[in-house]
């Protein structure tokens, strides 16, 4: 059995900014991390940019649709004009057929 080990280059914040064309380059195809005197910052490159609120990336939050009825439904109960319902376990298992 083999172990393979990811590797990281960590860089000062100093020697990316010398060398920030390079390393921008390298990020796509190598884990390339700064340490900063706040901590360690990754460059993860994407092809697009996400402002999904869910810790997990949750991919429900990136419809447009989820996300207008979450703000209304928020905007409803800071106005009071909703409340809300605390579901017992059984209304639960009613609502989602569980």
């Amino acid at each position: 059995m083999s172990l393979i080990l990811a590797t990281m280059l960590l860089l000062t914040v100093t020697e990316f900014r010398n060398n920030i064309g390079k390393y921008l380059q390298m990020a796509f195809t190598e884990k390339i991390a700064l340490k900063s005197k706040k901590g360690i910052i990754e460059l993860r490159p994407s092809t697009e940019i996400r402002l999904n609120p869910s810790p997990s990336n949750d991919p429900w939050f990136d419809n447009a649709h989820n996300m207008e009825e979450l703000n209304r439904a928020i905007e409803e109960l800071e106005t009071g004009k909703a409340d809300l319902k605390e579901l017992t376990e059984a209304e639960v298992k009613e609502l989602f057929a569980v």
